[in-house]
């Protein structure tokens, strides 16, 4: 048994040994937030649809406002009233659902537009690390201190956004 982990202990000192001569390189994910096309445009995506269900729960918001108005008026009549108040209740559980909804279909957008984001990355970063020989690549955020030119953030971005369309 003994021997057994003395072993262990020593292959796994051998692959960090190897692993800490082999050459590094870091992405700055922040850069990558704030520069790359990509990630413009799946921000671009989330925001019109988060404008587009503004203005569709804004317009419900407004009806019920104006249902609400009628309702309170003293010119109208008890049957009336009721009318209204069925009209309002059921516009108010339709403005509910849509919430709902938007909320779930926002956040499933976001989930989806940050894993493409981040699978893309990845891939921009796996094969620049192959081409390059590094063994490794991660954020430039974990370093105290590096060198220049392990910061392969522009390549990286320029990989993700090569296939993106320019602006008109």
């Amino acid at each position: 048994m003994v021997k057994v982990l003395i072993l262990l202990v020593g292959i796994f000192s051998l692959s960090l040994m190897s692993f800490a001569q082999g050459k590094l390189a870091c992405v700055d994910t922040n850069r990558i937030l704030q520069e790359s096309k990509l990630v413009a445009q799946a921000q671009a995506e989330l925001r019109d649809k988060l404008v587009e269900y503004q203005k569709r729960l804004g317009e419900l918001e407004k009806k019920l406002e104006d249902l609400k108005k009628q309702i309170e008026s003293k010119a109208i009549s008890q049957k009336a009233k009721e009318e209204k108040i069925k009209e309002y209740q059921k516009l108010e559980s339709q403005a509910r659902e849509l919430q709902a909804k938007a909320q779930k279909e926002l956040t499933d957008m976001r989930q989806r537009l940050e894993n493409m984001v981040y699978n893309r990355v990845k891939e921009a970063s796996e094969k620049l690390a192959k081409e390059r020989g590094y063994s490794g690549v991660i954020d430039c955020g974990v370093f105290i201190y590096k060198e220049s030119d392990m910061d392969i953030t522009t390549d990286v971005i320029n990989i993700i956004d090569a296939g993106v369309p320019k602006k008109k």
